[in-house]
């Protein structure tokens, strides 16, 4: 009898273990930081969990899309980590400590809810927690923030500085190609910049403090062009290229006489449209931080493709005769103020949505 209960006990453990796959990328730190938490609950839950790489390994590449299809997912919508709960409950994406222990929670011998679950839409399955409030960026906020960002006045600017050199050096068929070289690589540099910058604040205690940094940001900038819009000095407290740069920038266009020399231009311009350019960046990065999927690279390139618009507009009119590079500039100064003062009034609106993520209003 005693060797029965003592085997008992000893299969107890088992019989109420939860199977999970955990299909993770090398040097993924969402993959990281979903595996330690895993470990933490390992022992409370009973968890066994199976490890498959997919970044290196085809097999358990395909094996997770094939689990994808199974779930009547798109795989290129998906991304790591993504789990497989008690052969009923998909996982797509990194979650929290407590999201985790709620699922958990739920699982009775071995049976999760089934379906397709994120961060955000976990909570849905449980009440015993407040749901999570990750922050989640809408399509309005996303293209407003690329409309602030592509209407300011460096972007003008420097589109009217290159296709007058180059208007002027090697005629209009000339112009047009430089032109799409120099919005091509500039449209390369931004989405490279957000990326590394995502890399760079994965962590969530970087994250939370990135975002917290950014929402007061926003408001300073806003500030800043409500101010240029009543006491306009060009390059003075305004979201503008600064002053000192634009002489370093006037000469690197003025050098850009080959294709080559246009990317390289391009890259350096990359760099100085920054001060004046980040900031509603910094904003979509700082919203879509938390993001783990391939979601976050469809909002980036989005974002890039409303910000270089502007460029793509001015050197198609130039070309076509619809305008000329002179009118571009004179447009620019006539309608300065007014454009500071849109880009005011929607980085508030930013301001108060990023706040509002913060400090939970609504």
């Amino acid at each position: 009898m005693r060797k029965e209960l003592l085997l008992l006990l000893l299969l107890l453990p088992l019989a109420f273990s939860l199977n999970i796959i955990d299909y993770y990328g090398e040097s993924c730190p969402h993959c990281a930081r979903t595996d330690a938490t895993l470990n933490e609950l390992k022992d409370e839950y009973g968890l066994t969990v199976i490890k498959k790489e997919v970044y290196r390994d085809s097999a358990n590449r395909a094996e997770m899309f094939a689990v994808y299809e199974r779930f009547g997912q798109d795989p290129a919508q998906g991304g790591v980590p993504t789990l497989l709960v008690g052969n009923s409950t998909l996982i797509i994406g990194e979650m929290q400590k407590y999201q985790w222990e709620n699922l958990f929670g739920l699982c009775n011998g071995g049976a999760c809810p089934p379906g397709v679950y994120t961060a955000s839409t976990i909570d849905s399955v449980s009440p015993l927690h407040e749901q999570d409030r990750t922050t989640q960026l809408t399509w309005g906020v996303l293209l407003g923030a690329a409309l602030v960002d592509s209407i300011n006045p460096c972007t003008l600017a420097v589109m009217a500085m290159l296709l007058g050199v180059i208007l002027i050096n090697d005629g209009r068929k000339k112009m047009l190609i430089s032109g799409l070289v120099f919005i091509t690589v500039v449209f390369c540099m931004y989405l490279l910049f957000g990326l590394g910058i995502l890399h760079a604040i994965s962590s969530p205690e970087i994250t939370d403090m990135f975002f917290k940094i950014v929402t007061v940001g926003a408001l300073a900038l806003a500030i800043m062009e409500f101010n240029a819009y009543f006491n306009y000095k060009p390059g003075f407290f305004a979201v503008e290229m600064p002053m000192f740069i634009r002489p370093y920038a006037q000469k690197i266009i003025d050098r850009a006489t080959s294709l080559p020399g246009v990317a390289v231009a391009a890259m350096f311009c990359s760099v100085f449209l920054l001060p004046c350019s980040s900031g509603p960046y910094l904003m979509v990065l700082a919203m879509i931080s938390k993001a783990v999927t391939l979601q976050s690279l469809t909002y980036l390139v989005i974002y890039n493709l409303v910000f270089i618009l502007p460029m793509v507009a001015i050197t198609s009119a130039v070309f076509f005769g619809y305008t000329t590079v002179e009118k571009v500039g004179d447009a620019k100064e006539k309608y300065i103020r007014k454009i500071h003062l849109v880009s005011g009034a929607l980085l508030f609106l930013l301001f108060l949505f990023m706040l509002n993520e913060w400090m939970h209003f609504l």
